[in-house]
Parts: structure tokens; sequence; C-alpha cells
């Protein structure tokens, strides 16, 4: 059986599907009467009790240019008032690297290729309680892939003996050859100079293990020796970290302890730590780890059950703790990103929701806030009801005088840009454009067309009543549903009409 590639990562439902607690998207409940939300759930916390487990968020930092320091540390502090501990910041192809200048040209108007604030954010991260491990991936992937437009010889090898295609998000580029000596020198010498050279504050990495076009052809001979090339690597930068710094938490894939096609059999060193996805997932593996993390995409696609089950997925087997990611996206795409063409050329705005700013904080934005505060609360309870989370949910996005009205105009919203959303743009529901998109690539039926339709047929309503609300945070919302009402031109509403008669 062939393993997924994270190509296919949006197809997975992660530990939600297995949890059997998915019934449908959510939507708000048009009859809901205007009072009070419930009072019977535990008022927000800045410091959470023990919970589960450990708490964290994997960001790729390369792949978001326009936003500053500031904001960094704006972040930084939502993070730490929600209880994270370790923010995995993807470093690979942000930093100016002196030695390797190819990893950064394509990047060279990042915020912190132009500034360099990163080794100030890890110390203010530090203040707050918070661990910052830098993330980046052997032999391809952010700017790693950069190099073999400098050095084409050590492109890798694609198993019918072709070399490598152009490929990546952002960072376009080539995998590189592990058994070429130059491919091995460059990768150790830059690892080494992201985390000494630039960053030596940090906690630690994530080294993260490719499943894209790894080479495997040639010299590589198979996915199982190319992943024991690989692993060499591995060690060579655990040891020199950990000479650094003895405390330093270094989590890395699994592939290299699975055995089979597509892993290895190696050595494992009790102070490396493993992360796994819904789709590399060894419980037996879990079992002999030291420490194990869960890591998935539902806190950036999905709806707030998908938290609770991932949480509940984590407590019941035995995983010290749930790192979803927290990605966003500001850079404006060059190529068709994980088969998506309509967005080349559109800067992408953060969760693909266009009234968030380039250089704000996208994580107190009022929809953005559900999923965020989802995790919160169902890392410290897992078995919260749903009566508790939306009263959790009203009162921290909402304040003390938040409705039950107001909670389901939040949760429609909410639903509209993040039904069926990609990594990259919001729902069809909020933009006509992916609605295009996903017709011209088969994605969508009807039941999804009516559903788009019923919501449209709601908009105005709630509209009428989030702009209307004395509340000035429920007011906030408005700015999504008239971006939503922007969108729905006359030409778009006569594309749904006829599909739909």
């Amino acid at each position: 059986m062939t393993r997924p590639s994270r190509r296919d990562i949006l197809k997975f439902s992660g530990a939600a599907s297995a949890a059997g607690l998915l019934g449908g998207t959510t939507a708000g409940r048009a009859a809901a009467q205007s009072r009070p939300a419930q009072a019977a759930a535990r008022q927000p916390m800045s410091t959470p009790p023990p919970g589960i487990g450990s708490r964290g968020y994997y960001i790729t930092f390369c792949r978001i240019p326009t936003a500053g320091y500031d904001t960094w540390r704006s972040i930084f502090d939502t993070f730490a008032d929600d209880g994270i501990q370790h923010v995995i910041m993807w470093m690979g192809g942000a930093f100016r690297s002196r030695k390797y200048p190819i990893t950064w040209e394509y990047n060279r108007h990042h915020a912190n290729v132009r500034h360099d604030f990163v080794g100030r954010l890890i110390d203010y991260a530090h203040t707050r309680g918070v661990k910052v491990l830098l993330g980046f991936t052997p032999y391809t992937y952010d700017g790693t892939n950069q190099y073999a437009l400098e050095r084409p010889d050590l492109k890798g090898v694609q198993a019918n003996g072709k070399l490598a295609r152009l490929q990546g998000i952002d960072s376009w580029g080539y995998n590189l050859d592990p058994t070429k000596a130059d491919a091995r020198t460059f990768m150790l010498n830059y690892a080494r100079e992201m985390y000494f050279d630039f960053y030596p504050n940090a906690d630690g990495l994530l080294i993260e293990s490719s499943d894209i076009d790894i080479c495997v052809g040639g010299a590589c001979g198979g996915a199982s020796h190319y992943y024991e090339l690989e692993y060499e690597f591995v060690r060579q930068i655990s040891e020199d970290v950990w000479a650094h710094d003895p405390d330093a938490q270094i989590l890395i894939h699994p592939n290299y302890f699975t055995g089979g096609s597509n892993g290895t059999d190696k050595p494992y060193d009790p102070r490396w730590g493993l992360i796994f996805s819904p789709w590399t997932v060894n419980l037996d593996l879990v079992k002999r780890a030291s420490y194990s993390y869960y890591f998935d995409l539902d806190v950036i696609s999905q709806s707030p059950p998908y938290m609770k089950a991932s949480a509940r997925y984590v407590r019941d087997h035995g995983f010290a703790g749930y790192l979803p990611s927290q990605e966003f996206f500001t850079f404006v795409p060059k190529h068709p990103e994980i088969g998506e063409p309509g967005i080349v050329g559109r800067q992408l705005h953060p969760f693909g929701i266009d009234v968030i700013g380039l250089d704000a904080n996208p994580y107190v934005d009022p929809l953005v806030s559900v999923n965020r505060i989802a995790y919160r609360e169902y890392m410290r309870d897992p078995d919260l009801s749903d009566a508790e989370f939306r009263a959790v949910l009203g009162r921290s996005v909402f304040g003390d005088t938040a409705t039950d009205q107001d909670i389901d105009d939040l949760m429609f919203l909410h639903d509209c840009f993040y039904w069926n959303k990609s990594l990259f743009s919001p729902s069809a529901q909020a933009d006509p454009s992916v609605l295009r998109d996903n017709l011209e690539r088969g994605l969508l039926g009807i039941a999804d067309l009516r559903k788009i339709q019923n919501g449209l047929d709601a908009l105005p309503a709630v509209a009428r009543r989030v702009t209307a609300s004395r509340n000035p945070r429920v007011r906030a919302l408005g700015e999504h549903a008239a971006l939503m009402r922007r969108n729905w031109d006359p030409g778009s509403r006569h594309l749904l009409a006829a599909h739909l008669r």
C-alpha cells in the first residue's frame, strides 16, 4: 500500500473520524433565542491546569514574509496567554545565511531576512514561558531545495532514473541527493549555521523528514536507503546540538525506526522525541519512544469537534502532547500550490480571510479564535461538553454579555470560511473564486452547492444582526459578513444558481 504524502493532507480528518464524533459541519441555529449564554463552563485561565499534556503549535515561519517583530511578539503573547509551551518555527529559507545566500534569495523580502529579529523573538518567548524549536527538512523543502538551483549536479534522482522535478510550497526547487558528499556537507553546514551562528538561544530542533519527492533512484537505492542516509545526518546534527546544550529538545519523524518500504530500522536515542501525524501514527512505536507528540492540520482547516477528537486521541494513546499546525501564509504564489491553480499571483491572507492584515496578529480575529479557543479548552478537558465549550467561546470572543445568538452567528461565519477550506483559500462558501476553481476540478457535488446556497440565503439576516449589535466585538463580525457579500457578485450567484436548476 502506498503511503499518502503531504500533498494528500487535507483529505485526512485526523483523529476526529476515528473518534466517531463528526456528524456534519457546524452552522448557526436559525431559531436561537437572544439570551445570555449558559454559564456552566469554567472561566478561561491564563495559566492552564496540567490538562492532558504539552501544548504547542507548528508554524511555517518561512512562508509568512510580511509579519514583523512587533506582530510576532503579539502572536507569542496570545499563545502564552493560552498556555502554549512550545512553538515550532520552520526557519529554512527565512534567515539570511551568509554561507548559502541562494537559500533565501527567493525569500529576500521576508521580514526576518531583512531585519533578523528571530533571536530577539526567542528571548521574548522565553520571558513568556514558551520554548522555541527551529524547524527544517533535510535535503529538501524551504531554503534547502534552492541549493540545487546553484548546484544542479546535486539534484536527487526519481525512481524512474530521471532527475528530481521542480516542486515545493512557496520555495520551489529540487531535492538533493544525499549520496553526494557536497550535498551532505551543505546540509550539515546550513543546519549548523542556522542553530549555532544565528539562533543558539533556541530550545532545540524539529527535523522534519520529507515524504515528497525524496531521492529514491540512482545511488539513493530506494526509500529505505534514503532514510538511512538521512538518519546519519539527523544523528550528526543532534550530537552537535546536544554538545552545545544537553537539554536541547530534538523532535524527529518516525521513518527511521518503522522498517518497511517507507522507512528503515536504525537505533533510537532516547533523547529524541518523535512527532506523528495521522498518516504516520504507529502506536507501538509511541509506546517505545521516550515521548511522542501528535500533529495534525485540524486547527487550521476544520471545526471544533475535530480539536476535541484529537485531544481525546492524544489522551487515550499515551502521547506527551498535541502540537498541531497553526500555519498561515502571506506569500504570493508563483505556482499552483498543492494543486490550486486559482491562487497563482494572488496575495495570500492569513487563513484565507482577506480582512486580516498582512502584518497583523491573525489569532485574535474572531473566526480564527474559534479553533484556537477549542484547542485551548479541549486540551484542558477533552470531555468538555458542547454547552460548556460554547459558553467559554462566547465569553472569550465577545465578553460576559455574549448571547447564544452571538455564538450562533460566530459559528455560522466560521463555517462559511472553514468548511472544506484548503491550506491557502477559504471555503467556496466564502469566496466564489474558490467555487469556480473547485467546479473546474470536479471537487463539488450538488449537496455541497445546496449548502452554499443555503448559507447565502442566511447571510443577510446574520449581517443585519451582527452590525446592529451593541457589543463592538460582535459588530467586528460585520467585516467578515460584508466580505462575503462583496465576493458574491451577481455573476457568481448566477453561476451557482445555474448548477441548481
